[in-house]
Parts: structure tokens; sequence; C-alpha cells
């Protein structure tokens, strides 16, 4: 009897483990059979259907049209030595009464007055700075006249440090008429100072007062007599000079943006270095999910395309589906191209960049 005692206890342990194992599946098999059928009726009677996410809104970018004539590469003027329509100003009401003058220089500081068909220069008190003797004379620099005479000789007038006027050139004054008026020229390197870049006009002054991390001549499609690139940390810029050495300067390109949405298309130009590190920062955060083969976007789909870059170029097209293209060229001139796939919210945030964000750069 010993031994058969605990073999009965065994086997009743066994049948009893299984009787809880078979109670439980069955629990569970009832309680998954009521939660679906709930389900199942709830969705029944109630009508749940699936949430179809809305379509992400946006509007084509009005600026791109009213603006169109305006928008160019050299829309982003960031310093103007001299600006001939307001330095020129035509005279209302007469200042003076001792002499008649039809022409106001540098917000009236001089005059242009006339004697019978003659005409000189006054200053602001109406003393005579230049005996009436010529047909015409206009400002030309914020420091220079030119004179033309009544056989159409031209000559200049120069104002000196004084404000004093004369037509004695002495090399500084009329230094933009010398052979070599700049000259382009870097600093020496020291332990604390890397080597910067500066431009010298003839009068020995540096144009702008600025120093450049580097400068290069270019050839740039408007009429201008000098042109330069200038590199400053991450943005650079265009100055350019006119025939008596007033310059602009312009910041450069940092992408072209082409924009089609609503059937209307414009096209435009990253003109700021913030707002390039803005737009480059806010393509990196979209991420991307699957890169299909190709993209089933059809050519009528709206789509916005950014051509980054000058000689190694990028080129970036998104979609309204949430498709983007990317073609990259190397160093080597090998182009990488790929798809790849975004929310569509990413391209509807990017009209609302170029609306709110880029607008600003043209609309003023």
């Amino acid at each position: 009897m010993s031994a058969v005692k605990p073999f009965a206890k065994k086997t009743l342990a066994v049948l009893l483990c299984w009787s809880v194992c078979l109670s439980l599946c069955a629990c569970n098999k009832s309680d998954s059979s009521e939660s679906e059928t709930v389900t199942e009726t709830t969705a029944s009677v109630d009508g749940i259907e699936p949430v179809t996410p809305e379509k992400p809104t946006y509007s084509f970018p009005q600026f791109l049209k009213n603006n169109a004539d305006s928008i160019s590469i050299y829309s982003n003027v960031v310093f103007n030595s001299f600006d001939s329509q307001t330095m020129n100003a035509t005279v209302g009401e007469q200042p003076f009464k001792s002499v008649k003058c039809d022409m106001s220089f540098a917000s009236g500081t001089y005059y242009r007055y006339y004697s019978e068909d003659k005409k000189g220069l006054v200053d602001a008190e109406g003393n005579v700075m230049l005996n009436a003797g010529y047909s015409q004379i206009v400002m030309i620099r914020p420091d220079a006249f030119l004179l033309t005479a009544e056989d159409g000789t031209e000559s200049y007038a120069f104002i000196d440090e004084n404000g004093i006027i004369t037509t004695e050139g002495d090399g500084k004054n009329n230094w933009f008429m010398s052979e070599t008026p700049l000259q382009l020229l870097a600093t020496e390197a020291t332990d604390n100072q890397p080597i910067t870049y500066y431009l010298e006009a003839a009068n020995g002054k540096v144009v702008y007062n600025k120093y450049w991390d580097y400068m290069e001549s270019n050839n740039l499609d408007i009429p201008c007599t000098a042109s330069y690139s200038a590199y400053l940390g991450d943005a650079y810029f265009y100055i350019v000079f006119d025939k008596y050495y007033n310059y602009k300067i312009y910041e450069g390109s940092y992408a072209t943006v082409e924009v089609y949405a609503e059937g209307s298309y414009g096209s435009c130009f990253i003109l700021d270095s913030d707002d390039y590190a803005e737009i480059t920062s806010m393509l990196d955060s979209f991420g991307t999910s699957s890169k299909p083969k190709a993209s089933p976007t059809t050519p009528n789909t709206d789509y916005v395309k950014f051509v980054f870059g000058n000689a190694k170029k990028s080129a970036v097209t998104i979609s309204s589906d949430g498709f983007c293209y990317t073609e990259e060229l190397s160093e080597d001139g090998v182009s990488y191209k790929y798809f790849s796939l975004l929310s569509e919210q990413c391209f509807a945030d990017i009209i609302k960049w170029i609306n709110t964000t880029l607008s600003k750069e043209y609309v003023k």
C-alpha cells in the first residue's frame, strides 16, 4: 500500500493540472468570441467607418504672378552706394530768392541753379559753388558731378571731404577715372587670423569697408564695368560696379524654385542665406518611407522643384501626391537619381513656406 499511494497522488495532480488548463482555454475562447461579437455588433449598429484623413490644402503663391516682372537673381540688393534717382531730385518749391533752381542733389546738400540757359551749383545756403556756365549738370557719384559744356564736352566737378566743390582732379577725387580703379587684394594669414580678401579703390579706401573669406572676379549677365563674387561664411554676394564705380551688392542665389499648382506656374530664387538654411533643414526633416523605382505622378500633378548649388548641383522635385524625385551631380560628374515617398502634408508645408517666408524676399 505504501508504494501505491505516491503513484495515486501523482496521477491525481496531473489530472487536476489538465482540468485547470482546459478550463482556462475554454474561458479564453469564450472571452475572445464574446469580444469579437461585441465589436462586430457595435460596428454594425453604430455605422462606424474607417477614418479617411483630409487632403492637405494649399494655394498657389500669388507673388509669383503679381511680382513676376521684378523677380530676378538680382532682386535682393543689400547695399547701394549711389541711388541716382534719390540723389538727383526735381525741385518743387524754390528754396532761395536769390537764384532759381531746378534740381536738388544729395537731399538738398546742393542745388542746380540756372541763369538764362546756363547752369551752375549752389550749396544748401544758396552760396554759389560753381558758376553758371554749363548746359547740363548731374550728380554721378556721392562725391562727383558730370558737367556738360554747350559744345558737348564733358568734365567733372569733385566734392572734397569738407564739401567744397572743385573741378581740379588730384588723383584721389578722380580715382574712378584711373587706369586701375580697383585692386583685389588679400591680407596675410596669422596664427589668430586667416587670410581675408578685399577690394581697394585707387584712392586707397577699402570698398564697403569689408573683408571677405574669399573673393573672385566674375562675368555677370547685366551691364557693368566690373563685378566680383564675395563669400562670407555660408553666404555669398555679387559686387557690381557701374561706369563711375558706384556699386551695388546683391546677395547671390542659393537655389531656384519652380512651382506648379492649381493650374498656374511661377519661378523665383532663394536669395537669403537664412531662408536657404531653413528650407534645406525643412527638407531634411521630412524623412522618407519606401523608395519606389518610379513615381506614378502624372504630368499635370502639382509640384515644387528646388535646384541647389552652382558647380555641384542637386535638384529635388516634390509632387502633391508625396513622391519626391532627387537628382544629385557628384564632383566627378556622375548623376545619381532616385525616388522617395513623403507624406502629402510635406508638399502643403512647402507651399506654405514659399507663401509666408520666401515671398518676403520679393514683396517689400
